[in-house]
């Protein structure tokens, strides 16, 4: 399955050499983000670890909204709670930064629908970096320890890069057996 981008103006587009660089990123899950934390771009590695954002509406191909809206998430993730407040501390400070901003109207809204997320919003400290290392308990094979990778886009100042790595031999053969199992 090659990656996608999700249509209309709103989340957005990658460019080509993006969506060539989170495709050759693969087994390892990588995926194109916007200022929004809205996926414009993902690999088969994303797909098979977290979920296909294909299968979402486009205005939940979000980071935030997979995090608080899609239970599996908090299955997924060993410690949800921390990457759950962390991603949220950050997106309120994008939200003081663009209050009028109506995709940030938009994704608060949805956020405040999740009672987490509603009691936690308002009471976080300054923005944690993300974990160093994120461990995940994946349905199909099991325990993932996988690096966060951020990189910045170049001429294009909203877009970055998120990708794993992994942490481990174990983790990267069973990213490469989710991979070939998912989309073979």
């Amino acid at each position: 399955m090659d990656e996608c981008v999700t249509p209309g103006p709103a989340p957005g587009w990658a460019s080509r050499e993006l969506l060539t660089l989170v495709r050759a990123m693969a087994p390892h899950p990588a995926a194109v983000v916007d200022r929004h934390w809205d996926l414009l771009a993902w690999n088969d590695g994303y797909a098979a670890l977290f979920t296909d954002p294909a299968w979402l509406l486009p205005e939940q191909r979000n980071l935030l909204w997979l995090l608080f809206r899609w239970p599996p998430s908090r299955l997924l993730m060993a410690d949800w709670e921390r990457e759950a407040r962390t991603l949220l501390a950050a997106f309120q400070e994008r939200a003081a930064a663009g209050p009028g901003d109506p995709r940030i109207v938009a994704l608060l809204r949805e956020l405040m629908a999740d009672p987490h997320a509603a009691h936690w919003y308002g009471r976080l400290e300054a923005v944690a970096p993300p974990p160093p290392l994120r461990h995940f308990h994946h349905p199909v094979v099991g325990d993932l320890r996988l690096r966060p990778v951020t990189l910045a886009v170049l001429g294009a100042a909203d877009h970055q890069v998120v990708a794993h790595v992994p942490d481990d031999p174990v983790t990267q053969e069973a990213l490469r057996q989710l991979c070939s199992a998912a989309y073979g």
